[in-house]
């Protein structure tokens, strides 16, 4: 699907006084309701296009649900907000109640990974309003100690963060994400994160969203030990090559939550799913219970 194929056929799901926009492959296939649920959540600071160019083939076995979280994609973008990693996992637990599902493997990305420790910490604790099957995570800052962010986003949690906001430029986030991707990303793919970033003004919102950086170290104990002490299958799919949450954040993982299959992609960076979606089909599939 192209992005307005993606905006056009998605709906829409009211939490509190906003909208957020979700994709549900059982839109128009019936035979999809029997099919186990495969909830995904997306990364900074982009939108569950992300997982667009892997969207049919993952259909084929799956019920597919992705959401954007507030203040990214097509969902609303408030300006006076305190954007929370904690909000975001109680908009997926309503987004699964609404449509009566009690059950789901996650697959999350980047700040999506957070948002699955926080689901997996409440799944742990025997709270959370649906059972969680398996959680597949892919790159992103599960350990603080072994998360390094790019300059622009230390800056964008700065006090220059407003300012950052305001005037980041295509070509900044161009170059922000080669340097973080392998050449195999495509020029299209960045044209269409970009349109969903700034699509309502949510590049101005960016210095709210990056607060999830100062959550991760608040909460630590929280989320690396709702990995420790999972009740459920884990694993873990990676670009290596990522300089952010690469190779080093996966020997972190196995060295802090031992016996969970994981999947080094040589090669590719932060966002594996976009640069090579085949391998990482490939190596998603080998993974998913």
């Amino acid at each position: 699907m192209t992005l307005q194929d993606w905006r056009s056929s998605g709906k829409t799901l009211s939490w509190r006084e906003f909208s957020i926009f979700y994709q549900d492959s059982a839109t128009g296939d019936t035979a999809a309701l029997s099919k186990p649920v495969l909830l995904m959540v997306h990364g900074f600071p982009t939108s569950s296009f992300d997982f667009e160019p892997v969207w049919s083939a993952l259909a084929e076995r799956y019920r597919l649900l992705a959401f954007d979280m507030l203040g990214y994609g097509c969902s609303d973008k408030p300006v006076d907000w305190q954007y929370s990693i904690f909000q975001q996992a109680d908009i997926a637990e309503a987004l699964m109640a609404s449509h009566g599902l009690r059950q789901a493997t996650l697959l999350t990305h980047d700040v999506g990974d957070t948002v699955g420790q926080e689901l997996l910490a409440r799944h742990n604790e025997g709270r959370l309003s649906f059972e969680i099957q398996q959680l597949v995570l892919l790159n992103g800052g599960l350990f603080p100690e072994t998360h390094r962010p790019l300059l622009i986003q230390r800056l964008l949690l700065s006090p220059l963060g407003p300012l950052l906001s305001r005037f980041t430029s295509k070509a900044k986030f161009r170059e922000s994400l080669r340097n973080v991707c392998s050449a195999e990303l495509k020029e299209q793919d960045i044209d269409d994160a970009w349109a969903q970033m700034t699509f309502n003004n949510g590049n101005r919102r960016f210095h709210q969203l990056i607060r999830y950086m100062q959550e991760r170290r608040d909460n630590r104990s929280r989320w690396v030990g709702a990995l420790q002490q999972s009740k459920c299958p884990l694993a873990v799919v990676d670009g290596v090559e990522d300089p952010i949450s690469g190779g080093h954040m996966v020997d972190r993982f196995e060295e802090l939550v031992p016996g969970h299959p994981t999947v080094r992609l040589v090669g590719l960076g932060h966002y594996p799913h976009l640069e090579n979606p085949k391998r990482f089909l490939d190596a998603v599939l080998s993974v998913l219970r």
